[in-house]
């Protein structure tokens, strides 16, 4: 199995992560912060292909979406003032997602070290920042589902809505 479809596997894998624990979650604002992630992922397998078929996936990578989008979401569920009780198997989900987000932006960077063409490189190195940014996302989700009365008047809270 070739780097182009190692990531094809793991882009499917958190999609169908995302997507599953989305439709368990009853929370339209927390089912919509899910999608999002599930749909990125979209993105980066659908690049991945393109590079596995010997076409350029860079103008894709460089149209990607920059906006940090979680602030929306995190200040979103703090405006709704609502009680959150989350279940073992939430906070687990969340905790594994940001392992996994994060042994992804690893291989990901690997990959761009290693690769002989400029393109290459540079699309690998794009993901794998996407892939950080779901890291921080989901790292933030699982302190959030952990204890989200203490999470939302917490520093890390305000570090998100204030990040542009």
């Amino acid at each position: 199995m070739n780097a182009y479809q190692i990531a094809m596997r793991m882009e499917k894998e958190a999609e169908k992560a995302y997507r599953d624990m989305a439709e368990q979650t009853v929370d339209s604002t927390m089912k919509k912060l899910l999608l999002r992630l599930a749909d990125d992922e979209v993105r980066h397998f659908s690049s991945f292909e393109k590079m596995a078929n010997n076409e350029s996936a860079l103008k894709d990578i460089e149209n990607f979406s920059d906006k940090f989008f979680a602030k929306d979401i995190f200040s979103e569920i703090k405006a709704q003032n609502k009680r959150y009780n989350f279940n073992q198997e939430q906070v687990d989900f969340y905790n594994k997602a940001a392992r996994v987000e994060d042994e992804t932006y690893n291989f990901y960077l690997e990959q761009a070290q290693i690769a002989t063409d400029a393109d290459t490189k540079k699309v690998f190195t794009l993901i794998a920042n996407e892939e950080k940014k779901h890291h921080d996302i989901v790292n933030n989700l699982a302190s959030f589902v952990s204890a989200p009365d203490v999470w939302l008047e917490s520093a890390e809270f305000y570090k998100i809505v204030e990040e542009e």
